[in-house]
């Protein structure tokens, strides 16, 4: 277990802001230098004019409300595409713009992004604007045909835009070289909703609604925005948390769509205590599983879209089964995948391919063996001549810049490739898969042999006595959500095994841990066999982290175990 405590800079911007000095320093630790950036408030958050194209974005999609045109939000199958696709449609319905429809493709049929395939069918619906949410900025071909065939079109992604922009009307995306808006970390939800934050004001500007108080409350859908926020990884910055917060409470208030209410439901999370973990660890799985497998239609825009609360618990009930499926396939998969693991893995990573499994969930099994074998794991699924990968890593192996030096070293073998340090993908010839598992054992065997290039957990040090305690995990609740690039704070601590005790299926643990300072029960999710086989009276080395249980009305302290081995 790699544990590097956490630097803290030398500063006193928040020496008058936050009082308690172990707190301003998990805060300064993440980069929080502005008393600012602590301020939850939606208030604060960024203007939408600093967005590249906003202007002429909002001005087109106002032109097409006034006139009735046909508007079509083009989304993409995973959170982040879906709750935009459904954000699109409600909002421009709450404009009383009802002439607006939606497309989320398949995974196994048009793929992603906006297809030449996909115009078409607009063209043959009557379609006259395309409004992409999620995609569209790598979309060239696509996006001239419209224009050829008399399409407007209006991007908004948040995606690395590529060196030459698609011949769209408007294109926004924050990541845009020449676009001044400060945060570059909004997913594809979050430009949309600034997007349509900003038609909403060129609409009242024009006159279109009867007065202010019947133009639409863009609050309403937060929800949609914290979802996709929380389901696309992106990074936590100020204004992310904003969104995210601003969402959260109005869960918390019982303000959601009937759809995420339905969804809550069914995963058996309470509204009134949703967190960002309960929305990606219960309401995201539900909403991708649609796209993980091969089905007929996908019913999580529908759900989300829904205004008849018997409709959006069907709909949920649908998707809880759809992901109970795709647990079934996982599971079915994780066997073959274990036993061909065991045959085919080097001594630093494990690449296994099967022509019969989806693609869609090799991900989710790459995840599993990694968390088996403790090494970077390669999941290849597909029938054709091309297959495509999912793979996942472990601290020291940092995938996205390993796939860039194997495509440099090895040019051709990589027909696709793309990702981050800890989760990606790549396409391949089926007849190199051989190649390739060489390759990528070879290279993550040198890596890790040197010690690995990443620190396997940052800590926050050793928690003070003092902060065992229920106002402490409350504080940190306060100045979340945390989450990519603004992570929860974790501590860690030698500790003595007092007791120990499976909970439920024996799947997790219950410890009671002690040192000469303080005695506490924790709890680990997960475990796994090394840790099952944890005895009392072991000294063991600890990181966990904190947090609110709350059970109907009433709060206590929640200690998570993230790691834990014997000393």
């Amino acid at each position: 277990m790699k544990v590097k405590r956490r630097d803290v800079p030398e500063n006193h911007a928040l020496d008058n802001v936050v009082a308690d000095p172990f707190l301003r320093d998990i805060l300064l630790s993440r980069g929080i230098n502005d008393p600012k950036d602590l301020d939850p408030s939606i208030k604060n958050m960024l203007h939408y004019r600093d967005l590249k194209d906003i202007t002429i974005a909002s001005k087109t999609m106002a032109d097409a409300i006034e006139a009735h045109e046909h508007i079509r939000i083009m989304g993409d199958y995973d959170v982040d595409g879906m709750t935009g696709t459904a954000l699109g449609v409600l909002c421009l319905r709450a404009f009383k713009h009802d002439n607006v429809s939606f497309h989320v493709p398949s995974r196994y049929d048009n793929g992603y992004g906006l297809s030449v395939k996909m115009v078409e069918k607009a063209i043959a619906d009557g379609v006259d604007l395309i409004v992409t949410v999620d995609n569209g900025i790598s979309c060239h071909e696509a996006v001239s045909f419209a224009k050829e065939h008399g399409l407007k079109v209006v991007i908004t992604d948040h995606h690395e835009p590529t060196a030459i922009l698609p011949d769209a009307i408007a294109i926004v995306d924050p990541k845009r070289v020449d676009c001044a808006f400060k945060s570059k970390n909004l997913c594809g939800v979050g430009v949309l909703f600034y997007v349509l934050i900003a038609t909403r004001a060129e609409l009242i500007a024009r006159g279109y609604f009867k007065d202010l108080n019947s133009a639409p409350a863009m609050g309403q859908f937060l929800d949609l925005v914290a979802i996709g926020t929380v389901g696309d990884v992106v990074t936590f910055d100020a204004n992310n948390r904003r969104l995210v917060k601003a969402g959260l409470m109005r869960m918390h208030q019982g303000s959601a769509q009937l759809g995420v209410r339905a969804l809550s439901e069914v995963s058996r999370v309470n509204l009134e205590n949703i967190t960002t973990s309960n929305i990606a660890f219960d309401l995201c799985p539900r909403l991708n599983a649609a796209g993980r497998i091969m089905i007929s239609d996908n019913p999580s825009v529908k759900c989300l879209l829904s205004s008849d609360g018997n409709d959006a618990m069907e709909l949920a009930r649908r998707l809880d089964m759809i992901n109970r499926r795709r647990g079934d396939y996982e599971r079915v998969y994780l066997a073959e995948a274990r036993e061909e693991a065991k045959v085919n893995h080097g001594k630093s990573s494990v690449v296994v391919f099967k022509p019969n499994w989806l693609c869609g969930v090799a991900g989710l099994i790459a995840s599993r063996l990694k968390d088996s074998f403790g090494t970077p794991c390669f999941v290849f699924a597909g029938d054709g001549e091309e297959i495509t990968g999912s793979a996942r890593s472990v601290p020291g192996f940092p995938l996205a810049s390993n796939l860039s030096q194997i495509d440099k070293e090895y040019p051709g073998l990589l027909l696709r490739f793309g990702g981050h340090a800890m989760a990606a993908g790549a396409t391949i010839k089926k007849t190199d898969i051989q190649k390739f598992r060489e390759i990528f054992d070879e290279k993550a065997q040198q890596i890790l042999a040197e010690g690995g290039e990443e620190i396997g957990i940052e800590s926050d040090g050793e928690l003070p006595p003092s902060h065992f305690c229920l106002d402490f995990a409350r504080a940190l609740e306060y100045f979340g959500p945390w989450g990519q690039g603004y992570p929860e704070p974790v501590f860690d601590g030698i500790y003595e095994i007092e007791d120990i005790k499976p909970l439920g299926t024996g799947r997790s643990l219950r410890f009671k841990l002690a040192n000469s300072k303080i005695a506490f029960y924790a709890l680990r999710f997960r475990a796994n066999a090394r840790e099952k086989t944890l005895l009392p009276g072991m000294q063991v080395h600890v990181a966990y982290a904190l947090a609110v249980d709350r059970y109907y009305q009433n709060e206590r302290l929640a200690i998570i175990i993230k790691a834990i081995e014997p000393i």
